[in-house]
């Protein structure tokens, strides 16, 4: 049942990580509405799917040490919410870190993406760090701040932060707002600049790859996910990865 389990993850990887991207983001846009019983019902089926979720392919793991160090945010992401309190609502977009997560890892899976995992991660990190940080200024500004009435203009107020434009037509006024202007600056557009230097060696990376069409260090990381995934084991990997070193 298990390796059956696994068998079925790996092979609908990347259809798997998006239902679950998915998913978290209507669990971050339910708590923005009106608290109705449906809303209730709506999140507390939400929570069970990620709980369960978490809970089932970490008991299925061979190894849950590597599993936990590759999915610690999914765990992050089940930290119980209540509505009504700022900084809770602030909480609630830590599901919206596991939704950038499970596009990460479908980005490791796409074309020439997949070789190079640090510009991935970048984008994916650089996407994630403005629409956060938008979000949490909304959450703590609504309601305070007559600048911000809407989701999209908190959006706003993070594409003309990240940009450096600075209109100033958006200021924060709570704590938790200038808290989450503070993280979009330094993070923000430090990943911007990371982006434009790793595109450039991107760009240039070219030729140095196997008939496999993937490099070694890429079929090296892949031959340590299988191991960490449990579907390989010990004596399959060091031989495999043996092999890989040869050519080298």
């Amino acid at each position: 049942m298990r390796d059956r389990y696994l068998a079925f993850i790996a092979r609908h990887e990347v259809a798997w990580e998006l239902t679950f991207a998915g998913l978290a983001v209507a669990y971050v846009l339910v708590g923005f509405t009106d608290e109705t019983p449906a809303v209730q019902v709506t999140e507390s089926a939400l929570t069970l799917a990620f709980a369960a979720e978490f809970a089932t392919r970490i008991a299925a793991s061979y190894d849950r040490r590597a599993y936990l160090r590759g999915h610690w945010i999914d765990l992050v992401a089940l930290i119980p919410t209540v509505r009504g309190f700022r900084l809770a609502r602030l909480l609630r977009l830590l599901r919206l870190v596991r939704a950038f997560a499970g596009v990460y890892r479908v980005l490791d899976h796409v074309g020439a993406l997949a070789r190079h995992r640090g510009l991935a991660w970048l984008f994916v990190a650089w996407g994630a760090v403005m629409v956060i940080c938008s979000l949490a200024l909304y959450a703590a500004e609504n309601g305070v701040n007559s600048a911000v009435e809407s989701p999209l203009d908190a959006l706003w107020w993070g594409i003309v932060t990240l940009t450096t434009v600075g209109y100033g037509d958006v200021v924060p006024e709570t704590p938790e707002g200038r808290l989450a202007a503070a993280a979009l600056m330094l993070l923000g557009i430090g990943l911007f600049s990371a982006i434009t230097a790793t595109v450039t060696s991107f760009l240039l990376e070219s030729g140095h790859r196997d008939d496999g069409g993937a490099s070694p260090a890429e079929r090296l990381r892949r031959l340590a996910a299988l191991a960490d995934e449990g579907l390989i084991d010990a004596e399959e990997y060091a031989a495999k990865r043996a092999a890989v070193v040869d050519k080298l």
